[in-house]
């Protein structure tokens, strides 16, 4: 009986160890995700952190509210500009400022002064879309046609440290064909247009389209995944898992709105989703959340149905989801907020800022901490 006692002993022992492996793997892979979603979040506005809110208070002119993370709040101004998107969060903010005339130009806060100092300007960005920060470099769009580069600036400086050229789309036959009128592939093919910069792993990847292709390229290597068929970048972002989380369509009127994941270790297209839902003209908003994404669509405002075209979408390994039909008329902008949570902002709401629960998709109004003067437009929000 000794041999089967020692045997059971070193199966329980076994167990015993495989058990602790076990914990320790998913010890280690909550690590990992904690660190991929403050990573990604970082970017925009880190826990704890504090809030920072931007209003236009008249014609042509922007001002800020940053609210620490122990309460203590700053007024100040960013001076003249139209629209405004944050590129870096932190003590020391960076905000990309659009003025009214189409100039653009960064301004970092300062917590000394508590003021705005201008790091660039005379920039000429695209669009306001998309900028992200790596290794204190701004990388923006910039150009068109075969013109169109990722430029990256450098925060101590203000000057270009770089031009990188982005990649020629070659046309996709099945897009050719959804086309009114004669079209030549080779006047198709074209460097495209730079809907979203995303960071992933320290890698640039430019998402990127015209109206015959569209991919995703690492701007460092080159390396690039085609998106054949979708002509249409609505939305992306790379996600708590490290996936980019793509929201895209096509020209074809028939063709709905998909969600794409695509791997940024691998650059291969690995699944699809579609959401049954009509391509929108509206701005949609894409950010991380823990351990996926999530997508807002805000249909149109101040339509006889409130709710008409508006999503919320919770993307994440197992397809999509919608979380809340919130109402367009609570704005048109997304912006992370504490917790598992997003802040929706911008006309038609005025200075009203809304926060939505992920979880429950509880919706309640700003509090004093986000507070807006009356009357005011808010154009940034994040907490």
């Amino acid at each position: 009986m000794k041999p089967t006692v020692d045997r059971t002993r070193s199966l329980q022992a076994a167990g015993v160890v495989a058990a602790t492996l076990i914990a320790v793997a998913f010890l280690v892979w909550g690590a990992h995700m904690g660190h991929a979603v403050e990573s990604g979040a970082g970017t925009l506005w880190p826990p704890s952190a504090g809030s920072i809110v931007v209003w236009s208070d008249g014609p042509g002119s922007l001002k800020a509210a940053l609210t620490s993370a122990a309460g203590g709040a700053t007024d100040s101004s960013l001076g003249a500009g139209s629209a405004a998107r944050l590129v870096a969060g932190g003590p020391r903010p960076v905000v990309l400022v659009k003025s009214a005339e189409g100039g653009h130009r960064l301004v970092r806060y300062a917590p000394a002064t508590r003021t705005w100092a201008t790091i660039a300007a005379s920039l000429d960005p695209t669009d306001m879309t998309t900028a992200v920060v790596a290794r204190d470099l701004v990388y923006l769009p910039v150009g068109q046609g075969r013109h169109a580069a990722v430029m990256a600036v450098d925060l101590n400086t203000g000057r270009t440290a770089a031009r990188l050229r982005l990649p020629v789309l070659e046309p996709d036959p099945g897009a050719l064909l959804t086309l009114p009128g004669p079209t030549a592939g080779t006047r198709a093919a074209g460097r495209g247009h730079v809907t979203e910069l995303l960071t992933a792993g320290g890698r640039i990847l430019a998402v990127s389209a015209t109206p015959f292709a569209a991919a995703v390229t690492d701007l460092a290597t080159h390396a690039s995944v085609s998106l054949g068929g979708y002509t249409q970048i609505v939305g992306a972002t790379v996600g708590g898992d490290g996936i980019v989380y793509i929201l895209a369509g096509s020209n074809d009127p028939a063709f709905t709105l998909r969600f794409l994941r695509v791997d940024p270790h691998t650059m291969r297209l690995v699944s699809v989703w579609d959401t049954g839902v009509a391509a929108t003209d509206e701005p949609v908003s894409a950010l991380p959340t823990r351990f996926s994404a999530v997508f807002y669509a805000p249909g149109v405002p101040h339509s006889l149905d409130a709710y008409s075209g508006t999503n919320v979408w919770l993307v994440d390994g197992s397809g999509a989801r919608e979380n809340s039909a919130v109402s367009s008329n609570i704005g048109v902008r997304m912006g992370p907020g504490r917790g598992d949570s997003v802040l929706i902002y911008g006309s038609p709401a005025g200075g009203v800022i809304s926060q939505l629960g992920l979880d429950d998709g509880s919706l309640s109004r700003q509090d004093t901490r986000l507070g807006a003067p009356a009357g005011a437009t808010v154009v940034l929000a994040a907490d």
